[in-house]
This record gives structure tokens, sequence and C-alpha cells, in this order.
């Protein structure tokens, strides 16, 4: 995956590149160390605010941009600033991919957002996964963060990221990278053994 360099293909687009500091820009991340060749300070002009830690960036709630592969396939890049405090499964990522989602994510008693279906794509709390010829285990041993379609959905897509789906994952920057590859859709949904209903 590539959105630094152009790839050598002649159908190239240029909006699929040089995305990250926008992206960045959204997350605001701890910036340790930064060093921006001068080369690259016209196509990523938000990097040098970025290592400034500059308090003058606007910054917007959420941002969707597109990243290609070097092979053309399309992933969609989700990303939220802590200013957006919506469920970013429910309220976002499953009414902009209209699909339903089952969502894998650590669920500690007391801070899970419950399985939600007040908008038209639902949005469905896993309880349980089981990996290859090992037992299964709860969501409340399990700290991944993922998501895929419900089976039967027109749309199969696989999202993965860094945030719960927790009360308090609102107040946090972070987002979700999402690719509709078959593979990787089987891949995740196998893992599925029971999942929580809306009440």
């Amino acid at each position: 995956m590539y959105n630094d360099g152009v790839p050598k293909s002649t159908n190239y687009s240029r909006k699929y590149g040089h995305t990250k500091d926008s992206q960045l820009l959204i997350s605001q991340p701890n910036i340790y160390s930064c060093s921006i060749p001068n080369t690259f300070h016209q196509e990523l002009i938000h990097m040098p605010q970025l290592c400034a830690k500059s308090s003058s960036l606007k910054i917007r709630g959420r941002h969707l941009t597109v990243l290609q592969s070097a092979q053309g396939q399309n992933f969609f890049h989700f990303v939220k600033s802590n200013s957006y405090t919506d469920d970013i499964f429910t309220a976002w990522m499953a009414q902009q991919l209209k699909t339903d989602l089952l969502a894998e994510t650590w669920q500690r008693k007391g801070h899970a957002l419950p399985s939600n279906c007040s908008l038209p794509y639902h949005v469905y709390n896993i309880k349980a996964i089981k990996l290859y010829h090992r037992p299964y285990f709860s969501s409340y041993h399990d700290h991944s963060k993922w998501c895929v379609s419900t089976q039967g959905s027109k749309y199969r897509w696989t999202c993965i990221g860094d945030l719960n789906r927790d009360p308090r994952q609102a107040f946090r920057s972070g987002g979700f990278i999402c690719t509709h590859n078959q593979e990787i859709y089987y891949a995740f949904h196998r893992l599925l053994v029971h999942y929580e209903p809306c009440d």
C-alpha cells in the first residue's frame, strides 16, 4: 500500500496519494520525533505543522479517504478526532459502508456499548470468537478491534482499527481501515461464535 509515492501504472490518479498528513491532522497523534525533507513540504502541507505541534491547525471531527494499493485495490480509511463523539461504528462506518456490522472490540463490564439497531444499518457486538484448533474466548478477554459485514450482506467489508465500542472511546482519536477483499472477509467472519442481538 502506498500513499507517498506514485505507482508506475499509467492509469494512476493523484487523488489516491499523499493523504497521510490530512489523516494525521484529524487524529492528532503525539509525535515524538519528526524530520521532513524540504522536497515534501509542498505536497505534505500539514506535516511541518504537525511536527511543530501547532495549535493553529483547524481540526475537523472526522474524515474518510480512499487509499489504493499498488495493484489498484481500494481501502476506505475512516479517521476521527476526539471532537467527534458519536459511536464511529454505528453513526458513521455502518451507514457509510451500507452494511450491518459485527464488531469485535474489548468489552469490559460496564463499559461496552450495547448492540445498536437504531439507524438503517445496525452494529452488533461479537461476544465470542474461536481461533483454529483452540477453544473459544469471550470479547472480554480480547483486545483486538475489528468488524465485518453480517453474513448475507450485499457488501462484505472487513475493518481493522484502534477504537473499542466503549463510551469513553468517543473522546479518543483513532480510526479504521476497511477493505472488501473477500479472502480477508472470510478469514475474519469464520472466527465468529456468537454475537449480541439488539434489545
